[in-house]
């Protein structure tokens, strides 16, 4: 890893309009249980991935989920390409987003009781109408890019470690990370990176987040590690 550490932005407050007189505010620890969900790109190939997801979602996730889907083959596809072409890590940095926007768009496409989001006030309308959040992350990091909010632009802060940086703007109290694989039992989030299980910046990125787990989705019965 290379570059500062990531220090969490502060969480975005948002005030969206509702049916009465009064905003429905941001959500915040005090006021919603956010659960941030982090779907492994390496699951896209789930034969029964909207069954399988759609259980999970059912049996763990709280009212106010919201989902970010990760860059699997393609985002490995961009990696591959910059150590050929040597892209350079602010170009690398975008093509993988643009990665993980692909794999989010299909996903999107055959879950239901979804709705692609850009913002903050976006997850609460989809809330409102009782409707999954899907993160288009190339939409909501490029607005936080120009409003001067950024995260590291290195191959060592991945899907996962956006994902956490979800979780602190919008305060959420869970982040799971759905993956294909189970790691030992006696892992942390510090000897989950040491393992590749998550990325580098990822103990960095994940700290102050109350809790963070690990759920292999392709085992039956699922298999969950909770990492801190």
């Amino acid at each position: 890893m290379t570059g500062p550490p990531y220090e969490p932005p502060p969480p975005r407050r948002a005030a969206v309009r509702g049916y009465g007189s009064r905003p429905h505010r941001a959500p915040n620890a005090s006021s919603r249980d956010v659960h941030i969900v982090k779907l492994g790109g390496s699951l896209l190939d789930l034969p029964e991935l909207p069954v399988c997801f759609d259980a999970y979602r059912q049996t763990h996730c709280s009212d106010h989920c919201v989902l970010v889907v990760g860059g699997g083959d393609a985002a490995d596809h961009v990696r591959r390409f910059d150590r050929q072409h040597r892209l350079g890590e602010e170009a690398g940095h975008w093509m993988a987003v643009h990665a993980m926007q692909l794999n989010t768009h299909m996903v999107a496409s055959i879950l239901p009781r979804c709705r692609l989001v850009n913002d903050i006030n976006q997850c609460i309308l989809a809330w409102r109408d009782m409707l999954l959040p899907v993160v288009d992350p190339l939409a909501w990091l490029g607005d936080e890019h120009r409003r001067g909010i950024t995260i590291p632009h290195r191959w060592s802060f991945t899907s996962d470690s956006i994902a956490a940086h979800l979780a602190h703007r919008l305060q959420a109290q869970r982040l799971s990370l759905l993956k294909s694989v189970s790691p030992p039992t006696d892992v942390d989030v510090a000897r989950a990176a040491q393992l590749g299980l998550v990325d580098a910046d990822f103990p960095a990125a994940s700290a102050g987040i109350p809790r963070v787990e690990l759920i292999n989705l392709r085992a039956e019965p699922l298999a969950h590690f909770v990492l801190k």
